[in-house]
């Protein structure tokens, strides 16, 4: 029988060769490498965000379009290609104010590292555990965007055997993070201790468990309970790492770490904790009660399912506003556009309700043809509107069931935290004019960005950390959205603007 002749794959750009097989497509090659490329829809074929452009050669399946570009979740390998994709794993935030430079950075004798494994973005924070003095922070997009933008998307990968691979994307990630801030600070390639926070499935894949079992009722995770490793059982550069402990299978220990961080038990005033992201999370400290739930809010405030939406990085649209009677939009980075991120999001929508481009219900005005342009390249359509609309409707209802189950009226809450990097740069105005949060939020809402990894960080140097994670844990009521009486209607109400 004769031998099939191996089939090549190259990215010249990344260096990179290697053999795919007859009939796979780009994506699953990809993924095989270890290159990321953003698949919000996880390779269904729905988002059209994991282009690439063909450099050399051709694939079955699809046309690409004048430019070469084309979907990699759908393009067929024929025969040897050669590929360009655009920059994969990008760094959206690195801080070194007040450090010194890397490689000229003094040794410091005993370091730590918080790591928080969201979704979207993974961000990691190294301290001194002699001092507590912070040292740098970085932030990346989590390489796992190739299996989709959501968790369900993530859980279902894993339900089709690909646990591994998403282990082993997140595992080389976070070694590479760990080793960056040991090598700044003369370390070799190793830290001391490690403490590491996220939603529940992201911390079972960073474990390498198996998260199927919250992928249907009864939701059901491995492990909630505080994890101990040591560096070489999940083969990373440190000598202790700590999971900080989940309170169930949808609000994880990015909420408990966040919790803990506010000493949510000891506030005197009424306090309600939300964490905007794909998994809306959120805690209401009232009458001496805590009670959470989570409400899938989707991907959107993350810019995935929205035709133009990227995450928060370099070029994402963060900000649009109206100006002398013209549409100004100001870029992360302030480079030329590259999308719309989910804080611009909430810009783009105010000013298109305030110019009436769109009515209460979401339907835009005709003479737009269904698409109101931005900027270059960066426009929004009646598709984008409604995946808004579902993301805002399911946080509305969650804060009104969540109030409503404590017997409190959102109006009397004395504070609002709001934690996540969609919170730290949302417009709180243009949230309540779309009614994503509610009016009588303004004056008293604290935008506390990433709660959870300043939690982890706490954790490493704070003695009463893990026993005020522990009371959270105990106090904690869930609620269940899906089933409680007037969700159904309460979305269906939220949904308008």
């Amino acid at each position: 029988m004769k031998t099939p002749k191996p089939i090549n794959l190259s990215i010249p750009e990344l260096n990179l060769s290697c053999e795919a097989r007859e009939g796979e497509t780009v994506l699953s090659v990809l993924i095989r490498q270890g290159v990321t490329v953003s698949a919000p829809c996880g390779g269904r074929g729905l988002c059209g965000k994991c282009g690439v452009t063909l450099v050399e050669g051709a694939v079955g399946g699809i046309v690409p379009d004048s430019g070469g570009r084309f979907p990699a979740c759908r393009a067929l390998i024929r025969e040897d290609i050669a590929i360009s994709i655009d920059a994969a794993g990008e760094l959206v935030n690195e801080t070194t104010a007040g450090r010194k430079p890397p490689g000229t950075a003094k040794k410091v004798p005993r370091l730590g590292a918080a790591v928080d494994i969201g979704t979207t973005t993974i961000s990691a924070e190294c301290i001194d555990l002699d001092t507590g003095e912070s040292l740098g922070l970085v932030s990346r997009i989590n390489d796992q965007q190739v299996f989709g933008a959501d968790v369900m998307n993530r859980i279902n990968a894993a339900q089709n055997g690909k646990t591994g691979e998403l282990f082993a994307l997140v595992n080389k990630q976070t070694g590479r993070l760990l080793r960056f801030f040991a090598e700044q600070y003369g370390l070799s390639d190793r830290v001391e201790k490690c403490a590491v926070t996220g939603n529940t499935t992201m911390l079972h894949l960073f474990a390498n468990i198996n998260p199927s079992g919250m992928g249907a009722v009864p939701f059901t995770p491995v492990f909630l309970e505080q994890r101990e490793y040591r560096g070489e059982e999940l083969s990373l550069p440190a000598a202790e790492l700590t999971l900080l402990p989940g309170i169930s299978a949808f609000v994880g220990s990015d909420i408990t770490s966040g919790l803990a961080f506010l000493d949510i038990l000891e506030k005197k005033d009424k306090s309600l904790f939300i964490d905007i992201g794909t998994n809306g999370e959120m805690a209401l400290w009232s009458g001496g009660k805590l009670r959470c739930c989570s409400t899938a809010a989707g991907p959107a405030f993350e810019g995935a399912e929205i035709s133009c939406g990227i995450g928060g990085i370099p070029g994402a649209v963060n900000r649009v506003a109206l100006e002398n009677g013209k549409i100004v939009c100001d870029t992360i980075g302030g480079i030329p556009p590259r999308g719309i991120c989910g804080a611009g999001l909430v810009d783009a929508l105010a000013l298109m309700l305030e110019t009436e481009v769109i009515d209460e219900t979401g339907a835009m005005a005709e003479e737009y043809g269904g698409v109101f342009p931005l900027t270059d390249g960066v426009s929004l359509g009646g598709r984008d509107v409604r995946q808004y609309q579902l993301a805002k409707s399911a946080i509305a209802s969650g804060i009104e069931l969540l109030c409503k189950s404590a017997g409190e009226n959102p109006d009397g809450l004395d504070t609002i935290y709001i934690a996540g990097g969609f919170g730290f740069f949302i417009n709180l105005e243009n949230a309540v004019k779309t009614k994503l949060l509610p009016e009588s939020f303004l004056g008293k809402t604290a935008v506390c960005g990433n709660l959870s990894l300043k939690g982890a960080v706490k954790s490493l140097v704070s003695t009463d950390f893990a026993s005020r994670c522990r009371g959270i844990i105990a106090q904690c009521e869930i609620l269940e959205l899906a089933s409680e009486r007037g969700f159904t209607e309460a979305f269906a109400e939220n949904m308008y603007f």
